[in-house]
């Protein structure tokens, strides 16, 4: 799947014009076990690309089996990166600003602070295509039935939104962790307040929907 998810980031960046081959600082933020980040060694040849993550036992398997070309470090939950300022030319995270509950927004801030100017951010989220996709595709059923209890509950979906949480229960993957979504418009104008918002692509990563961002 990470080869998947890495083709279709490749493919957003085309269409906006820059190829991910003219990013020589790359980060990848959040990258669990490396499923993405191990289909650029090509450019970790030439470059510097790196990987974040809480988890330290992702961050020791992907240390003992990716580096080299890859670099990596442990982070924690709270919003700072042991990363200068304006430092990467590009940073994307998959599936991982759909599962930050709270502190959203100060994670954005700090990505806006170690990408330079003219840098970009590609991260991915849930929005209205993919609470579609789960109400009425049957995908997800776990999540599906927790939306459909949320609904009852909130009836966000006749009222609106701009974003919600449900399921804040810990876990280690799958419908344990937080489920986060956000409503299109809402990304549009509040993220577009800090960053240039380039494109939303929907359906790039699984359900989730690709958000092109430049400083």
């Amino acid at each position: 799947m990470g080869q998947l998810f890495v083709e279709s980031m490749k493919e957003v960046l085309q269409t906006s014009g820059t190829p991910v081959q003219a990013y020589n600082k790359i980060l990848d933020f959040g990258c669990g076990s490396g499923i993405m980040i191990r289909w650029l060694s090509d450019l970790a040849e030439r470059g510097d690309v790196w990987g974040v993550d809480i988890s330290s036992e992702h961050m020791l398997w992907c240390q003992q089996h990716l580096s080299p070309p890859f670099k990596f470090v442990t982070t924690t939950s709270f919003p700072h990166l042991p990363f200068e300022d304006r430092y990467f030319d590009f940073i994307y995270a998959g599936s991982v600003f759909t599962h930050i509950a709270d502190l959203a927004e100060a994670w954005l801030m700090e990505l806006r602070r170690i990408v330079r100017p003219g840098g970009r951010l590609y991260l991915t989220i849930q929005d209205e295509r993919s609470i579609e996709l789960c109400m009425t595709a049957n995908h997800n059923p776990p999540v599906a039935e927790l939306l459909r209890a949320y609904d009852e509950e909130s009836h966000f979906m006749s009222t609106g939104y701009d974003f919600f949480t449900i399921n804040r229960t810990p876990g280690q993957g799958g419908p344990g962790q937080a489920q986060v979504f956000y409503r299109r418009d809402y990304v549009r104008r509040h993220w577009g307040l800090y960053l240039n918002v380039v494109s939303l692509t929907p359906e790039r990563y699984d359900i989730q929907t690709a958000v092109l961002l430049e400083r």
